[in-house]
């Protein structure tokens, strides 16, 4: 057997555990039929949407997921079974079955050695997964699948609500070698599977001219769930549907009929959308349309390679995103929609997270990546040979358009001016805190930076003074700050006394210190974050908040993290930073609210584009988003609001009334509208002119 089943490397092994209908107990029964049936039919070719009656009803999809688990080989429409698969049906030991299983699949034999100390909850061996294994499953779905095997296997047992070792799984252990994922600094090179066939003249098409034609893939969705293979397997029973040709009516209808939670008119559109812009499907009359070449020669290998080929050379910055992956440490999505502007020849605006997150996952499926956590990934071996294999648009970093990387486009789309002031503030607080020999230029920069973030105060400066003073907050609630600054040539403050920072408060009446400057050494830094009376701010970081005030402004609850005595230095980025990252994902719900409710009231078959709050979640939910329910209709509200005016709203819920570029134009607006109306307000007070003024 050992020679039959050699392990493949972790990060080669399949995330899916095949599951087979009916209940469990008749598992075995049905796999030993399928063996039987295709040992008896080798030369039969398997259609589309055949099944395999003698073998519990098992279609092409669920087929593939037992070659991935290495049950079965495949040459083109011909499924056979695997050496490895006639050996144990030979010989009926169900070990055989495991160790087949566990040297094709990820966390199979590792469950079996988590219980060996003891036994565990599905969701403590969801947790170890996780943590571990860096599997990014949310439920524990993906640990049943497999504990279902093992059990029907005899390798443990269920009971007491917790998964327990068998005997004989301890017995199975001893044979198997454990896996997990391969640290950074194992072996960089891998063998790739080269293109060859429809997949490799895609590739070689590929010149500059190619790269740049490629769609922007800015909104992507792929039904089912990530976890457990679930997006692989999501787009072969696609693309198998569209073999030969399907009408656009119809695919709309498989995709309700195939994932439950793809119910409307336009989540099946966005499918479709979806896999047309990845080169899977392409229109072939005003009504049908067709699986590609490429994409046939896919579904047929049953190569995860000739997929990220496909892809790579159908949208922009997919094989990119590998570069930019391996140049960054522990680069999150956030960054890489950031980034992705560079890539994006035809587009004046960064991706959004969501089509960055579906770009992550298809890379993370074809084995080219790993994810770190939820939100940061890393290329692997593969994904860096593959990188390599193919041509990539190069870009240079000091001529990206759009949004740069300090200042990413907002979520609806719009790249807002630099705020001129903002900027020369934050230029000059940076500037002034390395200038040792004036000290005074940082003195009065901190004060106009912290002005500016709506902390109104004044310069003092002198000889036993202190630096400047500012106001936190407003009426009742407001108080008193005392400034003071600290410069340094090398970026790092040294050897400079705190001593009578408590009389300068005393001075003008302050009950807390900001201490602001480059950087500190850290015995100073130390001494002054202990201090319960002292907030110490690096330039740097208040010039990051001052820089991003004019996009994503915070209110003083919101940048109270940054004058708060109790936080550490080094804590004070973390917590405004996401304050910063909740309004982008409050401009990202908004955004994608009124698209959804615009794809709907566009379909003409859907009368009236209505949606209710379920239905509208629902979408949500298949696009990626996790917000509570009362959250969804406060941001409904606000889109339907007379001052916003794009969203309807009846008893049959919401119905989109303009488009996504008109709700970006109303929401700028607010902005202007403001500004004009703070000048004649400002006339008024003065006693100034006011007779070009609107009334009423």
């Amino acid at each position: 057997m050992g020679e039959l089943a050699q392990p493949r490397a972790w990060g080669e092994r399949s995330p899916g555990m095949p599951v087979l209908p009916g209940p469990r107990a008749s598992w075995i029964g049905t796999l030993q039929a399928l063996i039987d049936e295709l040992s008896a039919h080798q030369d039969r070719e398997l259609s589309d949407q055949e099944s395999l009656p003698q073998a519990g009803g098992l279609n092409r999809h669920q087929l593939q997921r037992l070659v991935r688990a290495g049950l079965l080989s495949r040459e083109g429409r011909t499924f056979l079974p695997s050496a490895a698969a006639l050996i144990w049906r030979q010989k009926g030991n169900p070990v055989l079955l495991v160790e087949t299983f566990h040297h094709n699949v990820r966390f199979v034999g590792e469950v079996m050695d988590a219980l060996a100390s003891g036994p565990r909850t599905h969701d403590q061996l969801l947790d170890l997964a996780r943590e571990y294994f860096d599997l990014p499953w949310e439920t524990s779905g993906p640990v049943r699948d497999r504990t279902t095997w093992l059990t029907v296997t005899g390798m443990v047992d269920l009971f007491d609500g917790r998964v327990h070792l068998t005997d004989a799984g301890r017995d199975a252990l001893a044979r198997i070698v454990m896996g997990r994922p391969e640290p950074d600094d194992t072996v960089t090179t891998a063998q790739l599977t080269p293109a060859v066939g429809a997949v490799a003249q895609l590739i070689e098409q590929l010149d500059e001219a190619g790269l740049r034609a490629r769609a922007d893939g800015a909104n992507l969705y792929i039904p089912g769930t990530s976890a457990n293979g679930g997006t692989m397997d999501a787009l072969q029973v696609l693309v198998e549907a569209a073999m030969p040709s399907i009408t656009e009516a119809d695919f709309r209808q498989f995709v309700k009929d195939t994932f439950p939670k793809a119910q409307t008119t336009a989540t099946a559109r966005t499918a479709k959308d979806t896999l047309k812009a990845l080169g899977l499907i392409r229109q072939t009359s005003s009504k049908t349309w067709s699986a590609t070449p490429a994409a046939i020669f896919w579904v047929e290998s049953g190569e995860p390679l000739d997929l990220a080929r496909t892809v790579h050379a159908s949208i922009a910055f997919f094989g990119e995103m590998l570069g930019v992956l391996d140049e960054t440490a522990c680069p999150a999505s956030g960054m890489l929609a950031e980034r992705s502007s560079r890539y994006l020849p035809n587009r004046d605006k960064p991706l959004s997270r969501s089509a960055v997150n579906t770009r992550l996952n298809l890379l993370e499926v074809c084995g080219l990546v790993t994810r770190l956590s939820q939100t940061a990934y890393r290329t692997t071996a593969l994904g860096r040979a593959f990188k390599h294999s193919v041509p990539c648009l190069t870009v240079d970093d000091g001529s990206s358009h759009g949004a740069s990387e300090g200042h990413p486009a907002d979520a609806l789309g719009s790249t807002l001016p630099q705020d001129s002031l903002g900027a020369d503030i934050a230029a000059e607080l940076e500037s002034s805190a390395l200038a040792s020999a004036t000290p005074e230029r940082l003195e009065k920069a901190a004060v106009a930076a912290l002005a500016y973030l709506g902390m109104p105060g004044e310069h003092v400066g002198g000889n036993q003074a202190v630096d400047g003073r500012v106001r936190f907050g407003v009426g009742a609630d407001s108080r008193v700050l005392a400034v003071e600054t600290k410069t340094a040539a090398s970026g790092q403050v040294v050897d400079q006394t705190l001593f009578n920072l408590a009389g300068h408060r005393a001075q003008i009446g302050a009950e807390v210190t900001l201490l602001i400057g480059p950087g500190f050494r850290p015995s100073m830094l130390k001494e002054a974050d202990d201090d319960p009376a002292i907030a110490v701010i690096e330039t740097g970081l208040l010039a990051e908040v001052i820089r991003r005030q004019e996009r994503t402004p915070l209110t003083p609850a919101q940048l109270a993290p940054l004058v708060d005595p109790a936080l550490r230095a080094a804590q004070r980025g973390d917590a405004i930073r996401g304050h910063w990252r909740n309004q982008e994902v409050r401009g990202e719900l908004e955004y994608a609210l009124v698209d959804i409710l615009n794809v709907e009231a566009e379909d003409p078959l859907e009368e009236g584009g209505w949606l209710d709050l379920t239905s509208v979640r629902r979408e949500l939910r298949t696009l990626g988003y996790r917000v509570a329910g009362d959250e969804v209709m406060e941001t409904l509200d606000f889109l339907a609001s007379r001052r916003i005016g794009v969203l309807d709203r009846s008893d049959q819920g919401y119905r989109c009334i303009a488009g996504v570029h008109t709700a970006g134009q109303r929401i700028r607006a607010l902005g202007h509208q403001w500004t004009a109306a703070a000048e004649i307000h400002h006339r008024m007070r003065a006693g100034g002119d006011t007779s070009q003024e609107p009334k009423g």
